[in-house]
């Protein structure tokens, strides 16, 4: 969100005409190089075809289980990364049996599909100008259509979302829109203005991807509307010094994605609204304590003001607030994300989704 890069640089996007690869009408199996899960689970990738403005595209996402005996028997949570992140965050690399979400869900009887959104990873990219949060519930939407009508050859009956930042904004639209989620948690986002504080942090990470050596050579880094993390900036998604192993800094910058500044624009529109006021499913809003972009008054969501006022977004008996201590905005990726995923597994058995035994 560097305010530096102008957003207009997004609507350049349109003329850059990126053409979706072609995809079928069916979910097709895939496993690109590269793609293989750090969980220890039983894994294989899909193409899923989504239609985008007339246009059908491919969402890659990886589907999991440590049984695949009882599959049919078990809740999928279908995990949703956030921007300048792809399907890694989920399926963490550095010390899988401590921060790897997947492993975590698997060993307890869920499957995992874990994506990457529309834009992101190995999914196709189209402009970056045509990407919102409307564009990414819808295609959630379809997604999930696909696991409730057996595409993957297992209907799936009890289907439930995680997001992560921008992820849990596609989450909260998805449900709020299409009424076919279970229940939803959501991390790392929230409702209410960023902080100047927040705001100018935001401000230095984020460059065009066509600066980055990593993305050279990719033929989206041509579309001036990705952008992708300024190198050494990727702090902020972690709390204080204690919080977090600086080993983790380095496996940041390795499998560090882009995000579309339309998207990032878009935050504003859907992060300040009550359209979370339509879900009727459960939610678990989780922010880490010390995320540094919601909690920005205080830098610390046990007394910031954005947490107090959360709840007044939903519905009455639908929300459930957790602040994951000892952690800061990558939730998962500090000291406190086994509370979180520990948490995760108590709130869904306390709504009767409970994994197959």
């Amino acid at each position: 969100m560097k305010l530096a890069v102008p957003v207009f640089l997004a609507l350049l996007a349109g003329l850059l005409v990126i053409p979706p690869a072609s995809a079928a009408d069916t979910v097709t199996p895939s496993n690109p190089p590269g793609s293989e899960s750090a969980s220890g689970a039983q894994c294989q990738g899909y193409f899923f075809p989504v239609e985008v403005n007339n246009k059908t595209y491919k969402v890659w996402g990886q589907l999991c289980t440590d049984d695949p005996a009882t599959l049919a028997e078990q809740p999928i949570q279908v995990l949703i990364h956030g921007g300048t992140y792809n399907h890694a965050y989920f399926d963490w690399s550095y010390q899988p049996d401590r921060y790897n979400y997947v492993r975590y869900m698997t060993q307890r009887g869920f499957a995992t599909l874990n994506l990457d959104r529309l834009g992101y990873g190995y999914s196709d990219h189209p402009p970056a100008v045509s990407l919102n949060f409307d564009v990414a519930a819808n295609t959630l939407h379809q997604v999930v259509q696909h696991l409730r009508n057996g595409s993957v050859g297992t209907r799936f009956t009890k289907v439930v979302a995680n997001g992560y930042s921008m992820g849990g904004l596609t989450a909260q639209v998805a449900a709020a829109r299409y009424r076919d989620l279970d229940a939803i948690a959501v991390h790392a986002v929230g409702h209410g203005l960023l902080t100047p504080r927040s705001t100018a942090r935001l401000g230095t990470l984020v460059q065009p991807a066509l600066l980055d050596p990593k993305f050279r050579g990719q033929p989206y880094a041509l579309d001036p509307g990705y952008l992708t993390s300024i190198p050494g900036q990727r702090t902020l998604f972690f709390g204080p010094p204690g919080t977090y192993d600086e080993a983790q800094l380095p496996v940041e910058e390795r499998t560090k994605d882009i995000v579309g500044a339309t998207e990032l624009a878009d935050i504003t529109l859907k992060s300040y609204t009550d359209l979370t006021r339509n879900i009727t499913v459960p939610v678990l809003w989780s922010p880490g304590r010390f995320d540094k972009i919601w909690c920005g008054t205080t830098d610390d969501c046990n007394t910031d003001p954005m947490t107090a006022n959360e709840p007044n977004f939903y519905r009455p008996g639908v929300f459930t607030k957790y602040i994951v201590q000892n952690t800061g905005h990558g939730t998962l990726l500090g000291y406190g994300g086994q509370d979180y995923m520990a948490n995760i597994v108590r709130w869904l058995d306390a709504h009767g989704i409970r994994g197959a035994a």
